[in-house]
């Protein structure tokens, strides 16, 4: 049943493809339980896949005739988060993760883009949105499969650097994406409306929540580096 046909998918994407967001999907939320150790963590995130899912499945963000479009309204947890995250229970727990992995993790882009352009070259996403386009996030993605490795020998100011790079990234595909959607805001064409459907709505509502918070936590263990590193003064006259 499509509630929206004039924003329709404007294609029918394969079973390959939306068997990729499925299971990459589901292995980030999988993952992010089992690095924390934590069930109710796990359940919380399993519970926003259904959500989501069961949102992109009935087409209910499918409406771009309002203002702004409904996908818009993803970005409101992942704004919330990025302010709460440093201050909760699940900050801390992913702070206190090796340096390596919260490095390496920003690696899973690379895959996320490789589904982005299979998209495109099955007409279901437009092309501004893949690295064909105006999508340079794989940088974020290989620069990171490439730094974990060494990542104990960097100063902090390269890891920094690199974070905040990879963010900026992150945040222009957002403006891209934001800029293709069918709105009196919108500046660049084809129209962006597959977001809004089963099961490419995790690309903002998974993808992209779990990239920043990914920023987030590793500005946080960069600062607490910084923090255990510096002498500590006791005061006395020598």
């Amino acid at each position: 049943l499509t509630l929206f046909p004039m924003y329709a998918l404007p294609q029918e994407p394969s079973v390959l493809l939306q068997v990729g967001f499925i299971v990459l999907a589901m292995s980030l939320v999988i993952g992010l339980a089992i690095v924390v150790r934590s069930y109710r963590i796990g359940l919380l995130a399993g519970a926003w896949l259904i959500l989501t899912g069961l949102a992109g499945a009935t087409e209910v963000l499918a409406d771009f005739t309002s203002m702004p479009p409904r996908p818009v309204f993803l970005l409101v947890p992942l704004s919330l988060l990025i302010v709460f995250i440093p201050r909760s229970p699940l900050g801390r727990s992913l702070v206190a993760l090796p340096l390596r992995l919260l490095v390496g993790f920003q690696a899973f882009r690379i895959l996320v883009e490789m589904l982005i352009h299979q998209a495109v070259v099955e007409g279901v996403a437009p092309p501004q949105l893949s690295w064909s386009g105006l999508n340079l996030d794989i940088i974020s993605g290989v620069t990171a499969l490439i730094l974990m490795s060494f990542v104990n020998r960097v100063p902090r100011r390269v890891l920094i650097a690199w974070n905040g790079t990879a963010a900026f990234l992150l945040a222009w595909v957002v403006g891209v994406a934001l800029l293709s959607m069918p709105s009196p805001a919108q500046q660049l064409t084809p129209d962006n409306v597959w977001i809004a459907y089963f099961p490419f709505i995790w690309l903002p509502a998974i993808y992209v929540l779990f990239a920043a918070v990914g920023h987030v936590v590793l500005f946080q263990k960069v600062r607490a580096m910084g923090k255990a590193a510096r002498p500590v003064h006791s005061g006395e006259p020598i």
